[in-house]
């Protein structure tokens, strides 16, 4: 490589895709998994043992994943290894669209689906969503470069992904048709006289051989793991079944994820489809098409749930994007007055938020909190004053640069705090509107303690015998190594296991002289059933809210403790079903 060769320009994408990697890598095995994530990576582990399991739609998570368990190991943090790598690629991708947006607008983009709270949260998540945003994108960044075999390859993985892929797809075929009728009636310029893309068969012929070739190795793990192909057969059914299933997150919920969640890229974007329609800026106009498509299918369609809002985040971040770009240089501005603005919008926007927190240490008291309101009220009115005053004592461009840029120094710092909160300090989402409940709980607490006794007993800390009667996708997956753990429906009559590890919906094992209970919360649901819970102010600002914990039981054998002894061990033998004369031991 060519140093001379390396601009300016590529030396910030690398520093932005740098940081983009640190952000999701970050802890990313810490969080337990989830029963979402679960049920997926346990059929990657079973793919890395050689086995050959039933695939949920979309053979490409489990396959990859399952070689990424094969060549290093089954950690959490190598489950969240591919949904990390097309996180990635959507921040790749406006690379692609430098010369069609703008250059300004593209590294604006970058760095924006680098720190966006839902892209950053999805990207952490082991699933397929966000496999298919990101493998599509870089397959039609990839068509835009001309290059059809590498396109070819990531829209085959991009197809074997998941029903979200077809969700994609359908967003931009009528964006694409929309876009046909407003030509027709020149309302709007064709989309072929801007992206400059001439009919090559060679390259069309490359790009669906690569794209098939992918899909029959991929999917099937060179035939090595033959029910992918059934796996990828289902995508299509299963995407129809989504549109008659039914709503589970309220669309008030919906909706208010997507502003709460995203606020740069709403608002500008707002702001640049009125523009892109205003001054007819061709790119923008096609944009919004496929925005305004994107929003109503995920408002209408059940089945994508939250995940259906990446679809939508892409085209308003590249909208928001080329907003932005304008206030770099606006003519007649004066930046010092500007720059003044801005920083007095930000701290007044800091005062807001300060006054929003002390609603919650208030104490409820009625005059104190009108008062905070009132001041969050009077920082809003300053604020348009301020910007008045500037448009009149400089000028209107002046007053509008200061405006956007204080309004961008706040969104961002909220942003960054949301992101940082969602990925960091709360990576299991059990608070988060954007989250899939319920939850993963104490994972490391009951992992701690199944060692211990499993270390007391065998001097090894994996090898006690246990048997489940519960068999959720997370706990299954937290004993995948245990070589001794039975899932049973119910413990067999007359045997005495070291461990039983029930739910806290199942009855107590009627052995109070032969075991000990400890109860762990591993399912952490949100406990309010509106869009956002009652208290709002203190969840923005604290993600303090009610919440439902669901438990697992962990029984061990007296024995298993430091002189604990099993009565009449050899001679007595214990049915579950059956009352002994002291009762259950409660859980302790």
């Amino acid at each position: 490589m060519n140093l001379k060769k390396v601009t300016t320009e590529q030396i910030l994408y690398g520093l932005i895709l740098l940081v983009a990697i640190g952000i999701r890598i970050l802890r990313i095995g810490d969080a337990p998994l989830s029963d979402f994530e679960a049920g997926r990576a346990l059929e990657a582990l079973h793919i890395s043992r050689g086995e050959n399991p039933t695939l949920s739609p979309g053979p490409a998570y489990p396959i990859l994943t399952g070689l990424t368990f094969m060549l290093f190991s089954d950690a959490n943090a190598y489950a969240r290894l591919w949904p990390i790598i097309a996180g990635c690629c959507l921040v790749i991708f406006p690379f692609f669209l430098r010369l069609m947006i703008g250059r300004k607008a593209s590294l604006i983009m970058a760095l924006g689906l680098a720190f966006s709270p839902m892209m950053v949260f999805y990207s952490r998540l082991a699933g397929t969503e966000i496999m298919v945003a990101g493998f599509s994108m870089m397959a039609l960044g990839l068509t835009i470069e001309r290059k059809p075999i590498p396109a070819g390859i990531f829209a085959g993985l991009a197809m074997i992904s998941g029903p979200s892929a077809l969700h994609g797809l359908l967003g931009a075929g009528i964006a694409f048709l929309v876009g046909i009728v407003l030509t027709r009636i020149n309302w709007l310029t064709p989309l072929s006289g801007i992206l400059h893309i001439r009919r090559n068969t060679r390259a069309l012929s490359l790009g669906i051989f690569s794209a098939l070739v992918t899909i029959l190795a991929v999917g099937t793990l060179f035939l090595f793991v033959p029910t992918g192909m059934g796996s990828f057969a289902e995508i299509f059914p299963a995407y129809l079944a989504g549109w008659i299933s039914s709503f589970s997150i309220p669309t008030s919920s919906h909706i208010l994820s997507l502003l709460l969640y995203n606020p740069v890229s709403t608002v500008f974007g707002m702001l640049g489809i009125i523009s892109a329609w205003r001054e007819k800026v061709v790119i923008a106009q096609w944009l919004s098409l496929y925005a305004g498509v994107s929003f109503l299918l995920a408002i209408i369609y059940p089945g994508q749930e939250l995940f259906s809002w990446i679809w939508l985040l892409l085209p308003l971040w590249a909208l928001a994007s080329i907003e932005l770009a304008k206030y770099f240089r606006l003519e007649g501005a004066e930046y010092l007055p500007a720059a003044g603005q801005a920083m007095l919008i930000l701290i007044l926007m800091a005062l807001g938020w300060i006054n929003l927190a002390g609603l919650n240490v208030s104490g409820g008291v009625q005059q104190t909190d009108q008062l905070r309101w009132a001041i969050i009220g009077g920082t809003i009115v300053l604020g348009g004053i301020t910007t008045l005053l500037i448009g009149l004592g400089w000028s209107v461009n002046t007053a509008k640069l200061g405006l956007v840029w204080g309004l961008l120094l706040g969104f961002g710092f909220y942003g960054f705090s949301v992101m940082w909160g969602a990925s960091q300090l709360r990576s299991g989402g059990e608070l988060e509107l954007i989250g899939v409940p319920p939850a993963p709980g104490a994972a490391g607490d009951f992992q701690t303690t199944l060692g211990d006794l499993s270390e007391w007993r065998t001097g090894m800390r994996d090898t006690l015998d246990v048997v489940l009667t519960t068999s959720s996708p997370s706990l299954v997956w937290e004993m995948r190594n245990w070589q001794n753990a039975k899932f049973l429906p119910s413990v067999p009559i007359g045997e005495l296991p070291s461990v039983i590890i029930s739910s806290e919906d199942q009855p107590e094992p009627n052995l109070a002289i032969a075991y000990r209970g400890q109860d762990f919360a591993w399912w952490l649901d949100p406990g309010w059933d509106g869009a956002i819970p009652d208290n709002w102010p203190r969840w923005l600002v604290f993600r303090e809210a009610p919440q439902e914990t669901s438990k697992v039981l962990v029984w061990a054998r007296v024995d298993l403790f430091p002189g604990g002894v099993l009565e009449d061990a050899e001679t007595n033998s214990w049915d579950f079903d059956e009352e002994l004369p002291n009762g259950s031991l409660p859980v302790e």
